[in-house]
């Protein structure tokens, strides 16, 4: 049994030495096996861990897919068209061969001492070597950053093709309302053509009616009579009923109103870019992708956010995106931030843009009026900043309210203001109250909007619900306070006045409302989700 044992083992220590040298190399793609290098055979990482090759992975897509060749799990193809690059694999297969290459340097000087080189003549030729070993360095970092450059250069060339492909859709729309268009003046003008006829035959029967002498000739005429009115009257009705043709002339409007605002715009574009490109001013030692982020500052649009492009990516995770809002001519700045795949504005303020900010206008991204997410971010002694989403009803005039005391863009907003109330405190139908940038403590009946109590509010009284408060002054009736459900209403009622609804972070505002002093809850930020 024991001699059984030993058996075992031993041919369990062949297999694992025959799958050692079986396997491939990890410097080598497992599909073609072939070393990585730093161009067209880069380590691509699928999202299962494994990593091949830059030109099997094309090879594998079939439909927008990769199945994975380890172990067979499918995997979409992203956006960009490429799964990401393994960086850290790039850098442990460089440390490998650079370790290959100091080894031989090393064998090399040996040999060279064993030769009777000089030490003088070693030491020199050492530096060449570093020299070498530096320029091949730098060489392949040039390679990575100019992969990075080809590839996002693909993605912009992607989406000219979309752009190109709906521009040929609106040309083509354009051409068969145009051929509709000629149809239908062609069936006009044959019916002209026919109505024409058939008055020729009225005014040829007229004259014949005139000069009647007989009652033979009267007979036949009546005769002649009774048909060319026939025709006649039918062609009328004809044209009555099928002219104008409905769906040629509302096919046409639709087109032609869609082509020329398509034009305007794109010429209003066309007018307020500057007639010359500034140049950036690119510190000489920046990288290919540093220079391409500093040119792409100045055109970032809210596509580009929208989208997530990997340059507006990589100024988002440097903090370097901002909104301008200019209002009675002051300027200020909303920071736009990229956080757990969401896309944050954050409330307008008084502060300088760093350098290499890259800007648009505060109209672009955020919408005149909801529907729409909104956040407000709480903060109390002994607990971290947490943010509550409210997302706002449309046909409001507190919602357009509330979405302009988040962003601030009427001056005032909901930052730095406290929670003043707790009504009904550990209860049914709890909830808390906020909102008074005027005075901060509940007393302040400012309104920004007028009209407040009108519009298409809701009742309800379910734990979330965001709804309008009055002031404390009953003469000055409705103003910016705001109260949050935190417990359902047991008894069927609830505010008449409900502009929107938690959808995240309920738990928060629970928590706030339990408190020992809800006047200590502060709105630490406010601002507008873009991007959820």
């Amino acid at each position: 049994m024991e001699a059984a044992g030993r058996g075992g083992r031993k041919a369990r220590r062949r297999r694992a030495k025959k799958n050692m040298n079986t396997a491939g190399s990890p410097e080598e793609c497992p599909v073609c096996m072939t070393g990585y290098d730093g161009t067209v055979q880069r380590p691509r990482t699928l999202p299962c861990g494994h990593t091949v090759c830059t030109l099997c992975v094309d090879q594998l897509k079939v439909q927008g897919r990769v199945a994975c060749p380890e172990c067979r799990v499918s995997h979409s193809v992203p956006v960009g068209g490429q799964f990401p690059v393994s960086y850290a694999f790039e850098a442990f297969i460089k440390m490998m061969r650079d370790a290959e290459v100091a080894a031989a340097a090393a064998e090399a000087a040996g040999k060279n001492e064993a030769a009777g080189l000089s030490k003088k003549m070693r030491s020199f030729l050492q530096e060449q070597e570093a020299t070498v070993v530096a320029a091949i360095t730098a060489c392949r970092e040039a390679q990575s950053q100019l992969d990075q450059y080809q590839t996002t250069l693909a993605g912009w060339g992607k989406r000219q093709q979309q752009l190109e492909d709906r521009l040929l859709g609106l040309v083509d729309q354009s051409r068969s309302a145009r051929e509709l268009l000629q149809q239908e003046e062609s069936r006009a003008a044959a019916k002209e053509e026919e109505l024409k006829k058939g008055e020729q035959g009225l005014q040829a029967v007229l004259e014949t009616l005139r000069t009647l002498t007989t009652e033979q000739e009267a007979g036949a005429a009546v005769t002649e009579v009774f048909r060319v009115t026939g025709e006649a009257e039918q062609a009328v009705e004809e044209c009555r009923e099928g002219f104008p043709n409905a769906s040629t002339v509302t096919t046409a409007r639709k087109v032609n109103m869609t082509s020329s605002a398509a034009l305007e715009a794109v010429q209003a574009a066309l007018e307020t870019l500057p007639t010359e490109e500034p140049r950036p001013q690119a510190d000489p030692d920046s990288t290919v992708m540093d220079r391409l982020h500093l040119i792409w500052t100045g055109s970032l649009t809210a596509e580009d956010l929208r989208s997530l492009t990997q340059p507006a990516r990589r100024l988002l995770e440097a903090g370097r995106v901002f909104a301008v809002h200019q209002a009675e001519g002051q300027c200020r700045h909303a920071r736009i931030s990229l956080e757990a795949g969401q896309l944050w504005l954050h409330a307008l303020k008084d502060h300088p843009l760093p350098r290499g900010a890259a800007t648009l206008q505060v109209s672009e991204v955020v919408p005149p009026s909801p529907p729409c997410t909104v956040f407000l971010e709480l903060s109390w002694p002994g607990s971290a900043p947490r943010r509550v989403q409210i997302r706002l009803s449309p046909d409001t005039p507190r919602g357009r309210q509330f979405l302009l005391l988040c962003t601030g863009q009427r001056g005032p907003s909901y930052v730095n203001t406290r929670l003043f109330h707790v009504k009904r405190k550990g209860q049914a139908g709890e909830y808390v109250k906020g909102g008074d940038y005027e005075s901060n403590d509940g007393r302040g009946s400012s309104a920004m909007l007028p009209g407040l109590g009108e519009g298409a509010y809701r009742k309800s009284g379910r734990a979330g619900a965001v709804f309008g408060l009055r002031g404390t002054d009953p003469t000055r009736g409705e103003c910016g306070h705001f109260g949050i459900y935190t417990r359902d209403r047991q008894d069927g009622r609830g505010s008449r006045r409900v502009f929107g609804e938690v959808v995240d972070g309920l738990h928060v505002v629970a928590e706030a409302a339990q408190h020992r002093d809800i006047k200590e809850v502060t709105v630490a930020d406010c601002g507008v989700v873009l991007r959820g």
